[in-house]
């Protein structure tokens, strides 16, 4: 293609360029920013040579929060619903499955560096609940639960497997990506090459998430979404462009070179069950905007809801770009987000199949529909919306090659705004600390730091009440959470009814006397036959999968009350507002510059744990009672009871561990809630120490930092 035949000097001189830029810096400049620097260039050849390689595919990214529905997506937009990438329930041993096309179908498998298993090694020894650390111990969990020794495969990192069929497939990518996979915990990535036409010249990711507690797995993904040309984001409809959806979007993928964005309302059949209600005699639906009892009308309702949501989010977050003097470029890949996609996988694979081929999900779906419906092929197939979806993926291909031109030219337009804010943000910081030395006097600053320490002892009822709003959230999540446990688990009692057809054999007996010999008269004998016998059966694989999608449910509804009650970025937000608004910013004491600095370094260093648990156990030991199909009414009554008693114990388990947790979390909280105290306090006495030092040769300090801040000022013109 013409685009490889680029002349890259040019990228060449943009990194001599900023190497310069460090130079001219650094005998002014922080280690601490000329790392940055560094960092900034190291990422910058990355991303130019990978994009230079003669086989450069197109990448194709799927990002969203774990729940996001992005497995179900890709399984419905390239393998015709078949469930061929398994669901991941939560990020602890999600990895990065990268698909392309190859003329062999190959499952290439990275594991884990000896050097990145010693670190999980070392986190899981640290006995505390930050998620890194439990996320450790749980996969060195795993791999003595498998009886794993992983030493080998380490070692030899990468492995592959040939597969045949899709059946092949699914069995052997279990293995190694599936929830309960024998080489799950010790997987890194997968790499799925497919010797089918949709593939060529693309190379298609789900990412596990840039918000994952493994460090080596967050770095391999970044490292994609550096790479990544088309985003596909997912955004569950009945939470659309939630807080962690928005942050996700707009601090990930801006600056990272994607040059088509298209915004995907994943589960839309969920927030079309929730508007839809029975008609009532003294109901006028036609002036109700907000609830329906037609299908056709729920999707014009919601569709309308979320666009109008969409657009609201684009346009605060456009007009934010505009005033940080954002590239164009970066503004339009933005604003491809005001019209999203609403789709639902459930809903478009139960549009193909019969009602009797339904999961327990699909016929639960079906019956919350069906009375709302008077197509229900139609409407499904309305709900599910993979026509649209699939018409933008087959573009996408079809424009490779433009996509790339537009992203070759914009590479140094996207990298120079990039450096832009980089240096801007370390002018700011510099400002920030002469505003300090200049306007204060030794005595001056002393008094603020009087002040401040008497002012902290105030704020501390304001930082209680935030956390005791918090630990009621917890009560009120768990609470529904246990119910939510309790109501699944009567879904997946019931177990599939199968029929099925053998041959049997049959006989009689036929009299062989005949009248004129006497000898033979009362003579028989026996003749045989076949015919076909129908009969019903339940298969011990159906009961296992019941508990095991049970087991994925029930810890999805664990994770949520989690989620909903710790919303991190609230709670912090909430800590700077109380010590901020406790301190009289107009007052002469106080320097507003010099404490949002202290404010924002502290409260950025909040961390809550995050809940984990493993059911592993209690999935497995219904396997170890029944194998193959259960003929008999008893046989099958025996596997129901099993089946019952299993959910009943991952029930108990979870609600205990659930209420241990909480009560844990809440003793944690008061811990944190004297952290943010002490380190408020720490930051200011060391903040103070530094100045302090600085004010004892003051005008040399002012001098440096007005060197810096002109150094950086002369840099930001030259760009």
């Amino acid at each position: 293609m013409e685009i490889f035949k680029t002349d890259s000097k040019k990228f060449q001189y943009f990194i001599e360029d900023t190497q310069q830029i460090i130079e001219r810096l650094s005998p002014k400049a922080s280690e601490k920013d000329t790392d940055v620097l560094n960092k900034f260039i190291t990422n910058f050849r990355i991303k130019t040579e990978d994009f230079y390689r003669e086989n450069r595919k197109l990448n194709i990214g799927v990002v969203g929060q774990v729940k996001a529905g992005k497995s179900s997506f890709l399984n419905t937009l390239l393998f015709n619903g078949e469930d061929i990438l398994p669901k991941a329930s939560t990020p602890k041993t999600a990895a990065l499955t990268k698909m392309e096309y190859s003329d062999q179908n190959v499952i290439q498998v990275e594991y884990y560096s000896p050097e990145e298993w010693e670190v999980l090694e070392d986190n899981a020894a640290v006995d505390l609940d930050d998620e890194v650390y439990t996320s450790a111990r749980e996969i060195m969990g795993m791999v003595r639960r498998n009886g794993l020794e992983p030493g080998p495969y380490l070692e030899k990192r990468y492995e592959e497997v040939r597969f045949d069929t899709y059946t092949d497939l699914i069995l052997d990518l279990n293995q190694y990506v599936g929830e309960d996979g024998k080489f799950t915990p010790i997987v890194k990535a997968v790499t799925l090459y497919l010797n089918k036409e949709e593939f060529r010249g693309l190379s298609i990711v789900d990412t596990p998430g840039l918000n994952d507690p493994i460090a080596s797995r967050t770095i391999r993904t970044k490292e994609f979404m550096e790479l990544c040309d088309v985003v596909f984001f997912l955004s569950q409809s009945g939470s659309f462009l939630d807080k962690s959806d928005w942050i996700l979007l707009s601090s990930q993928l801006p600056h990272k070179g994607v040059k088509k964005l298209v915004l995907i309302g994943s589960k839309y059949d969920s927030g079309i069950r929730d508007i839809l209600r029975v008609q009532d005699e003294d109901d006028i639906f036609g002036e109700d905007d907000n609830t329906t009892d037609s299908i056709p009308k729920a999707c014009r309702i919601i569709n309308r809801k979320l666009k109008k949501r969409a657009k609201a989010k684009v346009e605060e977050f456009v007009q934010d770009l505009s005033r940080r003097e954002s590239p164009s470029e970066l503004i339009e890949v933005i604003r491809q987000c005001s019209e999203p996609v609403l789709v639902s996988a459930l809903a478009w694979n139960m549009a193909k199949k019969p009602e009797e081929e339904y999961s327990r999900e699909e016929r639960n779906v079906y019956a919350a529909l069906k009375n709302f419906s008077e197509d229900m092929d139609s409407d499904l197939r309305l709900i599910g919306n993979f026509d649209q979806v699939k018409k933008i993926f087959t573009g996408v291909a079809a424009e490779k090659e433009e996509i790339l031109e537009q992203k070759a030219k914009s590479f140094i337009p996207t990298a120079q705004a990039e450096l832009r804010s980089v240096l801007g943000g370390f002018r700011e910081r510099a400002e920030k600390r002469l505003s300090v030395l200049e306007q204060n006097d030794k005595e001056q600053l002393l008094e603020q730091k009087k002040c401040m320490e008497s002012q902290i002892n105030s704020i501390q009822a304001d930082i209680t009440t935030v956390f005791g709003e918090l630990n009621a959230r917890l009560e009120t999540e768990k609470s529904e959470g246990i119910r939510a446990i309790r109501e699944a688990g009567k879904d997946y009692l019931d177990i599939k009814l199968r029929t099925g057809e053998r041959v049997r054999q049959g006989s009689y007996r036929v009299s062989t006397s005949k009248w004129w010999n006497p000898f033979t008269w009362g003579s028989s004998s026996v003749s045989y036959y076949t015919y076909t016998e129908h009969y019903s059966y339940t298969l011990a694989s159906d009961a296992i999968d019941n508990l095991r999608r049970f087991s994925m449910e029930a810890v999805n509804q664990i994770e949520k009350v989690f989620t909903d009650a710790l919303e991190l970025k609230e709670v912090k937000r909430k800590l700077l507002n109380v010590v901020v608004q406790n301190f009289d910013m107009g007052s002469e004491k106080y320097d507003s510059a010099l404490f949002r600095i202290l404010v924002e370094e502290t409260v950025a260093k909040i961390e809550f744990p995050v809940f984990n648990i493993d059911i592993s156990d209690s999935m497995n030991s219904i396997a170890a009672k029944f194998t193959g199909e259960l003929t008999s009414a008893g046989e099958r009554t025996e596997l129901t009871a099993a089946l019952s008693q299993a959910i009943a114990s991952i029930y108990d388990e979870l609600g205990k561990r659930l209420s241990s947790t909480v009560t844990g979390i809440k003793t944690e909280m008061k811990e944190i809630a004297n952290g943010v105290e002490n380190s408020l306090l720490e930051n200011i006495n060391h903040e103070f120490e530094t100045l302090l030092s600085q004010y004892e040769h003051k005008e040399s300090e002012i001098a440096e930092y007005k060197a810096y801040m002109e150094l950086l000022e002369g840099e930001l013109k030259r760009l």
